[in-house]
């Protein structure tokens, strides 16, 4: 399926009904809802850049929005290069399976086979297959502490880039878990040059992009962005500025290609709905199968089954693309020959607009964007400092909750402004933010970093605490503790588990504390709730089959079950237990 433009209404009353007048006039009107709302993400600055959507095979929309470079570089269009970081992915993935079809390689092949000097303790036991689907266990180089802010601007050979972390512990054994891995895709990209003789960039051309005439598509090999290139660019609340450097050879075959939105509605067109790049017809089938069994990612895409407006079961292929100054997302939809493209130069996130447009192309109802609270609220704290714009923030959230979007995200904005030159501003925002509304971890941990670069540790350890209590055990806050040198409380290292209803009904009940206190559960909307006599009731969190974490606390309950029935409830807090037994049956 090459896209086809939609036709235009110039053949007269009877030709136009021959061709279906209704269905055109149908076609226009998504067109034209689809312009308009690219355009209310672009009015907001939450869009800058290129679109192409396909509907049934025809083009309904194609069009670009904004600068190219907001020092005076001139518009994007269509024609416009952007870099589109981990969709590269996919191209190193159909490159590896192309050299797989001549004879130079095998999927299945261990790592050691292609690449003699790595390391021989993982060199049989991780395969590109296990590469291709990220269940390799290989730690990337890009969560590296610091390789990002420090290291990006440096020129790497790929192996050496692959051996930043070669000899890093698995996070597990190849094959058994998920763990997105750019040093995987860099070491692919390696195999690939290995094999071939040639450079990434000429073994990728000859045997992917060449076939396929994608004549804008290719590395970007530039530092700055040449002629026809967009420049990346990210947004704070003073406005648009160039995006940090990164060195063309840091993201190698994991992320370095820049496209346009054409060529990317060609690929995903040419490659996911014909097939037309592979001799076997059967390749794009094993490119777009899990590498587990329950895993949503195959070779180099996401894929998965969603259910959109009326239909159940859509079958989609898709990824999206993040590096300094540039996002991208392309997703497909196979069945119904419909794809989107999304590319842009500063940094926004395309999820809400990709969303909306999904929704768009099936006739379901998008959400429109709303105006930054962030923005609004600036000038109120130059003017009248934190507690005036956070006294009005918190009327305007109650009084006109549609108006603003009010999300933590507009808050962390809101306090980075000021987070090199005021971060006492900066902290007061997100303390008068964390009073109200105390649950998003990324509000406590922007606090952490806060005090801990003030020179506070104890408040910078506390807030992660914090954090805890309403996301236990979720990993990123765990190993911010350790960085800081303090042990989490033990209750707050297990993490939220699923439960269903059925199995917490069986501790529902009433519960003896003392002769005048009663401690009463109950199952409301599939949440165990608890509460004393004369109390508000409290969410208990699930983190095993007889444990509750007490929403926002340290504090455990521990059921004791026996024939199928909660006879007591211990209630625990650091070394404290109190035992409290059930009341009748």
């Amino acid at each position: 399926m090459v896209p086809r433009r939609k036709s235009s209404w110039k053949y007269g009353l009877a030709a136009a009904l021959a061709l279906g007048l209704a269905s055109g006039v149908e076609a226009q009107g998504r067109a034209d809802r689809a312009e308009g709302y690219l355009r209310s993400f672009h009015d907001l600055r939450l869009f800058n850049g290129a679109a192409l959507i396909v509907d049934e095979g025809e083009v309904l929309f194609e069009g670009a929005f904004g600068e190219t470079d907001f020092a005076g570089g001139g518009r994007n269009a269509l024609e416009t290069r952007f870099r589109i970081a981990s969709l590269t992915k996919q191209f190193t993935a159909a490159l590896i399976l192309r050299l797989e079809e001549e004879g130079l390689l095998r999927v299945e092949d261990p790592v050691g086979r292609h690449i003699e000097e790595y390391p021989p303790e993982n060199a049989e036991r991780i395969t590109l297959h296990h590469l291709l689907t990220h269940t390799s266990g290989l730690p990337s180089y890009t969560n590296m502490q610091g390789f990002l802010e420090w290291e990006a601007a440096t020129p790497f050979a790929p192996g050496e880039i692959v051996a930043l972390t070669w000899e890093e512990p698995l996070s597990f054994e190849p094959g058994t878990d998920f763990e997105y891995s750019n040093s995987g895709y860099v070491l692919l990209g390696w195999i690939a040059e290995r094999v071939t003789g040639l450079s990434y960039d000429e073994a990728l051309r000859t045997y992917v992009l060449g076939p396929l005439e994608l004549s804008d598509t290719g590395y970007d090999h530039a530092l700055w962005p040449p002629e026809g290139h967009a420049a990346g660019h990210t947004r704070d609340l003073a406005g648009y500025r160039p995006a940090r450097l990164i060195d063309p050879t840091v993201p190698h075959a994991a992320g370095m290609l820049y496209s346009t939105a054409g060529d990317l509605a060609r690929w995903g067109a040419g490659l996911f709905v014909d097939g037309g790049l592979f001799r076997d017809t059967a390749t794009v089938a094993r490119m777009t199968t899990p590498g587990l069994e329950s895993g949503s990612y195959g070779y180099g895409v996401g894929v998965r089954t969603r259910d959109i407006g009326n239909d159940r079961g859509v079958r989609v292929i898709e990824h999206s693309g993040g590096i300094f100054g540039f996002s991208s997302y392309l997703r497909v939809f196979p069945d119904h020959d419909r794809l989107i493209v999304l590319l842009d130069n500063t940094s926004s996130d395309l999820g809400p607009l990709l969303e909306g447009l999904t929704n768009l192309l099936w006739g379901a109802e998008a959400v429109r964007p709303k105006p930054s609270i962030a923005e609004r609220l600036l000038p109120i704290v130059e003017a009248g400092g934190v507690e005036a714009a956070m006294s009005r923030y918190e009327n305007w959230r109650r009084t006109r909750p549609e108006e603003y979007d009010y999300s933590a995200g507009q808050i962390l904005r809101l306090a980075g402004h000021f987070r090199e030159d005021e971060p006492a501003t900066a902290i007061a925002i997100l303390d008068a933010y964390a009073v109200e509304t105390p649950e998003p971890p990324a509000i406590r941990f922007a606090l952490s970093e806060l005090h801990e670069a003030a020179g506070d540790p104890e408040a910078a350890a506390a807030h992660i605490r914090e954090a805890l209590t309403y996301a236990p055990g979720m990993p990123r806050l765990l190993e911010r503790l350790s960085e800081l040198g303090v042990e989490p409380d033990p209750a707050l290292t297990l993490p939220i588990v699923r439960a269903e209803p059925g199995s917490l009904s069986l501790f529902v009940g009433e519960y003896r504390i003392d002769p005048a206190n009663t401690l009463t559960v109950t199952l409301e909307e599939g949440v165990l709730m608890a509460a004393r006599t004369g109390e508000a009731a409290f969410r208990l969190l699930p983190q095993s089959p007889t444990t509750f974490l007490l929403h926002g606390s340290a504090v455990q309950f521990e059921f004791e079950v026996a024939d199928g029935v909660a006879r007591a409830v211990s209630v625990v807090e650091a070394e404290q237990r109190l035992a409290f037994p059930r009341i009748g049956n």
